[in-house]
C-alpha cells in the first residue's frame, strides 16, 4: 500500500499526525471498555436464592454505574450487621420520584435480596424494599419477583406500578 504524503509535509509533521490518531484510537477504545466490563446480575448473585431482611436504611450512596442501599439488621442476640445490597443505576430511576433521601426516610423496612454467589456476608443485590405500611420500590430493575397473590383472589395484593421504581399504595 503506498501512502501518499502531501506536498510540503516534512517528517515532523507526519510523526505528529500518527501520534494524534494513536492517541484518539487508545481514547475510542478507554470509553469503549467499559460497556463491555458491565456483568450480569447472575455472574456476582445467586439468583436462585432470595434472603429477606428486616432493617434500617442507614446508608445510600446515589452513584453511577449502581446504587447501593446500606441495611442495618439485628439478629436474635443484638448483633447488627450491615448489609451492602447493591441496585439498578440511578438512571433506571429518573423520573420515578425515587430520591436517596426517600430511601432514607423510611425508617424500618424488609428487604430481599439474592446473595452473593461467593459467599461474602451482608453483600447482595436488591429486589424489593418494603415499609410497614405497605408501599414498596422495586429496586432490581425488574428483577423483583411479583407480590404474592391475596388470599382467595388471584390478583396481587399490592400490584407493581407501571413505573417499578415508583411507590405503590398501601394494600387494604
Amino acid at each position: 500500500m503506498e501512502v501518499r504524503v502531501p506536498a510540503g509535509a516534512n517528517t515532523k509533521e507526519i510523526e505528529m499526525g500518527k501520534i494524534g490518531l494513536s492517541l484518539a484510537a487508545a481514547a475510542c477504545l478507554a470509553c469503549a471498555l467499559p460497556s463491555f466490563a458491565h456483568h450480569a446480575v447472575s455472574a456476582e448473585f445467586d439468583a436462585s436464592k432470595v434472603v429477606t431482611l428486616k432493617g434500617t436504611v442507614s446508608r445510600v450512596d446515589w452513584v453511577n454505574p449502581h446504587i447501593f442501599i446500606y441495611v442495618d439488621v439485628k439478629d436474635d442476640s443484638g448483633k447488627i450487621t450491615t448489609w451492602r445490597l447493591q441496585s439498578a443505576p440511578p438512571m433506571f430511576f429518573k423520573g420515578s420520584g425515587l430520591t436517596k433521601d426517600k430511601l432514607l426516610e423510611g425508617g424500618e423496612t424488609t428487604v430481599t435480596a439474592y446473595p452473593a454467589k461467593d459467599g461474602t456476608d451482608g453483600f447482595g443485590f436488591l429486589l424489593r424494599l418494603t415499609y410497614p405500611d405497605g408501599h414498596f420500590y422495586n429496586l432490581g430493575g425488574g428483577t423483583a419477583p411479583p407480590p404474592a397473590p391475596r388470599a382467595g383472589s388471584a390478583a396481587p395484593a399490592n400490584p407493581a406500578p407501571a413505573n417499578p421504581a415508583a411507590p405503590a399504595a398501601p394494600a387494604k
